[in-house]
């Protein structure tokens, strides 16, 4: 009703809508009545400001900026908070406000990505306050903000200038690391070398010690001296003994003999690294995990022919749904398989493992589970699943984990006379009526209000409709609610045959939505929907309305610099980042980058998934390094932990909707997998 009034102008009446609204209903949680407050805050402001008080306005807008839970990151209402705040500004009143005031909204725009916004108020505070303690940081932060757009060149004015100015302060010890990552990154390897040894003499105890260390190797790398990388890699194993770095450094030796094809020490120095207890993981940069080195040490083995003791490795590492390492085993093991000189190896191990007949459950699992990756006959794979099912049955932590559910019956079959004295009895009668209809979407929420009235809650258990309204919300084009169900619900193994995953779980995890946007905006871009998928599926859990930590929005999660370069190439006017929302934009500018990384990588899906969230200039440089066009050897090179891990993730979803759907977004039939 506010609304309405707003949209007929008539503010004031909006204001008192507003106003005398009741509380609103319970939150599903503190950041969901956060958000509701703060969108009624904001209405309110843009209100007041159309009815022409300003002063009203312009506190309202200023709470939004200034209360926020998360300083580190301002929502949307902050940043129209700070657009509005800066409306309002007359040139006098700006040039009144605090260094802190000016830091506040620099730091909004920012994150948000608006660097011109951020830069004005940044210089503002080196002009108006040029003695404030906040100056080098304001410096700090504009040569930030030239990084994030890319352009380096840029950012070493800056950094330069705070290591100048105020080489003592403390934000300098990270203006150096960033100074001499910008220097590599405009191919000034040997100025990039010399910051990083500058950082290590200065800063003999520094946080960020390790850093410079090993970002010298990739300095080196770059600049192709890869036998002074290879010795640089033995001085951090002494300076770093018994710590994390010394397994980084051993794993960056390992990628160089990987790159040069010099198998017998890449072995060697791979059969060390599997010692090491830390290997970095997901959360370091230049890590590694076990899989990983497993994945590596077979592959060396197989370019040595070592086939026999590759084919081991190979399946020491556990294959699931979410792992990489473990599909990328299998893979390798068709190939040994379908290879004249190999063959025989699969065979003899294939036979050996059906001889072996262990009576302990776990063992016989982990046996049947290894023939399976051997063997690609129908017949032989059908039975030795039935096997697997059984011997699941015996082993609680694969038969007790599997959700069995079942769809409540709800809704009506056949429509009904309704008399115009008797309307439909809310609630029962309104979901009734719309799941008839096939209207899914409204139906779920529907239900999901109104739990207690349906007859499920009386005589089914709750988690059978929490699985019908999770499946409901999937059917319409929420499957964000639907896969949020069956992921905390399903707490498998890692390694649970996927084969044996039922079908309706499957609906659940990897779903189809928007599906009419991606078959419109995908193949005619030369794009597999699939692999849209797979990168929605990662982004944002196909939520619609989703804003990232780093001011990512939508399906797809774009950041603004992205978005206006697409829009642009697309004609699209009067574009704003909160078209983004749009699940049909959000596709449509999917589809298009996509296609113009697949045109830097042709055939490459790893290689666009690690530039869709890393950058492509990055994913050039990790595949130079590599010196390789194979995902086996180059995405161990991905330096991001993030970019790595997201590789992993986006390409196990790949593999699953490569098997579970067409090129059409058609469900194939379980057997045909």
């Amino acid at each position: 009703m506010a609304q309405s009034w707003f949209d007929s102008g008539s503010f004031d009446l909006a204001i008192r809508q507003v106003e005398h609204m009741p509380a609103p209903p319970s939150q599903p949680s503190i950041r969901a009545a956060e958000q509701t407050t703060r969108e009624l805050q904001a209405f309110l402001a843009d209100t007041y400001l159309r009815s022409g008080n300003t002063a009203k306005a312009k506190e309202l807008f200023t709470s939004l900026t200034n209360s926020l839970s998360n300083p580190a990151q301002p929502d949307d209402f902050a940043l129209a908070g700070a657009l509005a705040l800066d409306r309002l500004d007359s040139p006098e009143s700006a040039s009144q406000l605090s260094d802190y005031e000016h830091l506040r909204r620099a730091s909004i725009y920012q994150f948000n990505r608006d660097f011109e916004r951020a830069r004005t108020h940044y210089a503002a505070i080196l002009k108006d306050y040029p003695s404030s303690g906040l100056a080098p940081d304001a410096i700090f932060q504009t040569g930030r903000g030239y990084v994030q757009q890319g352009d380096f060149a840029e950012a070493l004015k800056w950094f330069e200038r705070v290591l100048e100015q105020f080489p003592e302060h403390q934000i300098a010890e990270e203006t150096l690391l960033q100074t001499a990552s910008a220097y590599a990154r405009v191919g000034k390897h040997h100025e990039a070398g010399a910051r990083y040894k500058l950082y290590i003499d200065k800063y003999p105890e520094g946080s960020r010690l390790d850093r410079a260390y090993l970002n010298l190797v990739d300095v080196l790398r770059d600049e192709r001296e890869e036998t002074a990388a290879i010795k640089w890699c033995g001085t951090i194993r002494d300076k770093f003994r018994g710590k994390q770095p010394e397994a980084l450094a051993t794993f960056a030796e390992a990628r160089i003999y990987l790159a040069r094809t010099n198998w017998p020490d890449a072995l060697l120095t791979l059969e060390r690294l599997e010692k090491y207890s830390d290997l970095g993981g997901a959360n370091t940069p230049g890590g590694t995990n076990i899989s990983e080195v497993r994945f590596l040490h077979g592959f060396v083995l197989e370019q040595l022919r070592r086939y026999a003791e590759a084919v081991d490795v190979y399946l020491s590492i556990p294959d699931g749904r979410n792992e990489y390492y473990g599909w990328l085993a299998t893979e390798r093991l068709k190939l040994l398989a379908s290879n004249k000189s190999s063959a025989q190896f699969i065979t003899a191990k294939a036979e050996s493992l059906k001889q072996a007949r262990p009576s302990e459950p776990d063992a016989a699992r982990r046996n049947l589970q290894a023939v399976l990756r051997l063997t690609d006959l129908a017949d032989e794979r059908t039975k030795l699943l039935g096997s697997l099912r059984s011997t699941y049955a015996a082993i609680p932590a694969y038969s007790s984990a599997l959700p069995k559910f079942k769809l409540v019956k709800l809704g009506r079959q056949e429509p009904v006379e309704v008399k115009q004295e008797r309307a439909p009895a809310r609630p029962r009668a309104v979901a009734d009526e719309l799941l008839f209809l096939g209207l899914y979407d409204e139906a779920a929420p529907e239900i999901d209000r109104n739990r207690s009235s349906s007859p499920a809650s009386a005589t089914s258990a709750k988690a059978d409709l929490d699985y019908t309204i999770a499946t409901f919300y999937t059917l319409g084009d929420m499957a964000n609610r639907g896969s949020a169900f069956i992921e905390s619900a399903w707490k498998l193994p890692a390694d649970y045959q996927i084969d044996l995953i039922p079908a309706d779980v499957l609906d659940l995890l990897y779903p189809a939505p928007y599906w009419e946007d991606l078959i419109k905006h995908a193949p005619q871009r030369n794009v597999d929907p699939r692999f849209l998928l797979s990168l929605m599926r990662q982004e944002s859990r196909f939520r619609a309305d989703v804003k990232s930590y780093a001011a990512a929005r939508g399906l797809m999660q774009f950041i603004s610099t992205t978005s206006s370069r697409i829009a642009a190439e697309l004609g699209r006017e009067n574009f704003r980042q909160d078209d983004l929302y749009d699940p049909s934009t959000s596709i449509l500018f999917g589809a298009h980058y996509v296609e113009n990384l697949f045109k830097l990588f042709p055939n490459q899906p790893p290689a666009v998934a690690a530039s869709y969230n890393g950058g492509e200039d990055n994913m050039q440089r990790w595949l130079s390094r590599s010196k390789s066009a194979q995902p086996e050897r180059y995405v161990s090179e991905i330096a991001f932990a993030q970019s790595k891990d997201y590789v992993y993730r986006v390409m196990s979803n790949f593999r699953m909707y490569q098997m579970l759907y067409d090129e059409n977004l058609k469900r194939r039939s379980v057997s045909s997998f």
